[in-house]
Order: structure tokens, then C-alpha cells, then sequence
């Protein structure tokens, strides 16, 4: 068993000791005493501690087994690439269209033979106005789409900046054109009884409408030395994987999260600060939260959303830290773990019975800051258009210093699809 399986045990241990000590005092009808509050303190400082050291003894666990990997394999994996179900080391892509993809972004077209050239062609995206590339008189200047052992280490790398991709729905279209999404809100409206002989009242359903664009989002620029390109022990795809999923996955994650729309996507707080349903704390929480102040967000979602399976508090870190210390009315833990401390099995940690997702593009606890939010996370919709990413190579540009530059781009959008019955709100510190 390896030593981030024995934290794991240890965490879930400390889990349950956690909520045994909570079933005695909900038994007697009662809160912690002050004995068990500070035991309970002492445990959850514990289970911080337990997961930090499993992320270090992960990382741990990855370098050694990209350094121990064969060397027949002429590739030494960089750490990270594992497969998000199993842990274990997912294995390189040996297709076609992944060979000549490979052998592209270190030779470029012009390094490909006939047949491999004809692959790239095949999934190759134009650029507009049929830009020619210097490079080969064949090729124009468009980007590549990514085969799938590549497009997974970039899911991967997407996911790990998170608290959007995962959480909310996301979706795909075929082209990039404005996509109109019909809403209606007839929640005013109920039947009516009817008197013997008397005609029918007309009461009409009035339809609205979201639209969904594609806005472009980019990497920028990823300079890559011809001296690592030509070292068969480089390898390139998984860097380039993780470089441009980690940047692609924060940006996707800051514009549905904080963009403005218009330009951008509308992210999740703008649009539920747009829609009204905000609730802001009394004077003296401009840098702090209250257990009164978590129930009132709760309820500013009609039930409808708030019993879904995705409705969810979301947040930065250091407010999970602050509500972590936070207790209820009978003198009771607001965070309650989980079953197996969150690590995927079981029932995850929960605030108010209700689970929650750490988003460290929500603004940190301060004056005025709409710090926490709660709802129906599936009711924000992410947009993405068919092929997802696509790479660029550019050669010449870099030539003189030796290096070769690389490019990804997507294209995106997300909203908040609310009728007028708002699913997601937002608790807002005081001003003082």
C-alpha cells in the first residue's frame, strides 16, 4: 500500500471518529460541550494536515514513477498524466492520427510522410482567408485538432483548476454560430376552477431567450527550444498537454466564473448579481460569515433548485477554512465530513447537509465582496464548439532564437439560465 493510501485510511478514520462525535450530542438533543469542541477542532486541524501531506505524497508518487518508467520506451513521462478514475498512469496514445501529431509538433508538417501529412490535412482547421505559412508552400495557417490521448491529459489539466468544468452542464455544438436557448417563467400562472357553462380564461405562456456565442480563448504563446524537440527523452505532447490545459482550464474557469459578458462569457456571479437574488451580511461582516448568513443564502433558492442533486455552495478556499470553525445554533459544526472524506467514495464533506465545491475564482472574504454563493450549478451552461482545442505550430517567427512557438485556442461561452425564478444566489459581505 502506498504511503498516500495509508493517509487516505487514516483521513477516513478521522472522518468517522468526526461524526461519531457528532451522532452523541444530536443523540441527547444537545451541542458540543466544550470538551468535544475542542476535540472536534483538533480533528479537523488533523484532517487538514493529512491533506496536504496526501498531495505531497501524490506528487511524490508521480515523479518516481515517471523517473522508474522503462527506458526502452525512449519517452520520459512527465508527472501528472494519470487517469482521474483508476490513479494509474495512463498510457501513450500509438494511433495514427497520435503518431503524426506527435511527429508534427516536433518537425512540423514538412517532417511527415505522404500518408501522415494526409491525417494532419484531414483534421486540420483553416484559418481565415487562407493565410499561407512559410513553412511549406502546402500548408496554410491553420491549427490542428488534438488526437484523443492528447485531448485527455488536456481534459485532465482542464478539470484541475475547477469549481466550473465538472460541476456545471456543459454542452457542444457543431459550428460557432449565435445559438438562442428558449426560456419561460409561468410560475405566476395555476388552473382555475370552472363554473358550469362558462368559457375558458386564455392565459398564454410568454417566451424569453439566452444566447449563446463563441468566444475565442487562447493560450498564447508556448515557446518550446529545438534542443528539447530533438531529445527523443522530451516529451512533448504531455508538456504541451499540461501547459495549455492548465492555462486554457484557468481561464475557462475565471470567465465563467467572474466574466462580464458581452465580449466574455456572463460568468456565474455577474449573472446572479445581474438577476437581484443577493442577500448581503449585517454591519461587522465585511471579512467574516455568520451561521444565520449561510441559512438565508440557503433560502433565497426556491426549494425547487435547492433539492436538486447540484445545488451547492461554492466559494474561495480561505471562506471554506473560515466556515470550517463556523457552529449552528445548538452549538453544532456547520461542516460536517464525509463518509470518506471527499476523496470520491461515500458521501462528501457538506455544509448545512448541502455539499459544496471549492472555486478560488470567487473573490476572497472582504468589504462588499459577493463571497459565497449557493444554487442549481446545472443551470449554468458552458458552451463549447465541436473539436475543442486546436494547436498552431509557428517555426519561422522564432527561428533566430532557436525555439518553436505553439499555440491553442478554443472556442466558448456560458451563461446562468434563469426564467426569472433565479437558481443561484450570492451572499454579499457588509460594507463596514
Amino acid at each position: 500500500m502506498t504511503y498516500a493510501n495509508q493517509l487516505r485510511e487514516k483521513l477516513a478514520r478521522n472522518a468517522t471518529a468526526m461524526r461519531a462525535l457528532l451522532d452523541v450530542a444530536k443523540k441527547n438533543d444537545r451541542g458540543l460541550t466544550t470538551d468535544e469542541k475542542t476535540q472536534w477542532q483538533n480533528m479537523v486541524t488533523e484532517c487538514e494536515g493529512i491533506e496536504e501531506s496526501i498531495k505531497a505524497a501524490e506528487k511524490m508518487d508521480s515523479i518516481e514513477a515517471g523517473l522508474n518508467q522503462p527506458q526502452d520506451d525512449k519517452i520520459l513521462a512527465f508527472p501528472g498524466v494519470r487517469d482521474n478514475a483508476t490513479g494509474d498512469r495512463k498510457q501513450k496514445d500509438d494511433s495514427p492520427h497520435a503518431k503524426a501529431f506527435g511527429k508534427f509538433l516536433r518537425n512540423g508538417l514538412g517532417g511527415l510522410t505522404s500518408d501522415e501529412q494526409a491525417i494532419m490535412q484531414s483534421r486540420m482547421i483553416s484559418a481565415p482567408g487562407g493565410i499561407q505559412n512559410a513553412q511549406t508552400i502546402t500548408t496554410t495557417g491553420g491549427g490542428y485538432l488534438i488526437p484523443q490521448g492528447f485531448s485527455d491529459q488536456l481534459e485532465e489539466a482542464l478539470k484541475w483548476y475547477g469549481g466550473i468544468l465538472g460541476e456545471v452542464d456543459t454542452f457542444e455544438t457543431e459550428t460557432g454560430n449565435p445559438l438562442p436557448w428558449p426560456t419561460d417563467n409561468d410560475t405566476a400562472n395555476k388552473g382555475r376552477m370552472l363554473a358550469i357553462n362558462t368559457q375558458l380564461t386564455e392565459t398564454d405562456v410568454t417566451f424569453g431567450q439566452l444566447t449563446f456565442n463563441a468566444f475565442i480563448g487562447t493560450s498564447d504563446l508556448i515557446l518550446v527550444p529545438l534542443a528539447l524537440m530533438q531529445d527523443s527523452y522530451f516529451d512533448l505532447d504531455s508538456y504541451l498537454a499540461r501547459k495549455l490545459g492548465t492555462r486554457l482550464g484557468r481561464l475557462i474557469n475565471y470567465e465563467c466564473t467572474m466574466g462580464g459578458g458581452t465580449t466574455v462569457p456572463y460568468g456565474i456571479q455577474p449573472a446572479t448579481i445581474a438577476a437581484g437574488n443577493t442577500t448581503q451580511g449585517t454591519t461587522g461582516t465585511s471579512t467574516s460569515i455568520g451561521y444565520t448568513n449561510l441559512v438565508d443564502l440557503l433560502h433565497l433558492v426556491d426549494p425547487a433548485y435547492r433539492d436538486r442533486p447540484d445545488a451547492k455552495y461554492f466559494f474561495h478556499d480561505t471562506t471554506l477554512k473560515a466556515i470550517r470553525k463556523l457552529l449552528d445554533s445548538s452549538n453544532r459544526p456547520l461542516w460536517q465530513p464525509g463518509i470518506s472524506a471527499g476523496f470520491g467514495n461515500g458521501f462528501p464533506p457538506t455544509i448545512l447537509d448541502k455539499p459544496y465545491v471549492v472555486n478560488n475564482d470567487m473573490p476572497t472574504m472582504a468589504a462588499s465582496a459577493y463571497a459565497v454563493g449557493f444554487g442549481a450549478l446545472k443551470n449554468y451552461k458552458v458552451r463549447r464548439v465541436a473539436g475543442g482545442t486546436t494547436i498552431m505550430r509557428l517555426t519561422e517567427r522564432y527561428a533566430d532564437y532557436l525555439q518553436v512557438g505553439f499555440l491553442g485556442f478554443l472556442r466558448f461561452d456560458g451563461n446562468l439560465l434563469d426564467a426569472g425564478t433565479h437558481p443561484v444566489a450570492l451572499w454579499q459581505n457588509s460594507a463596514t
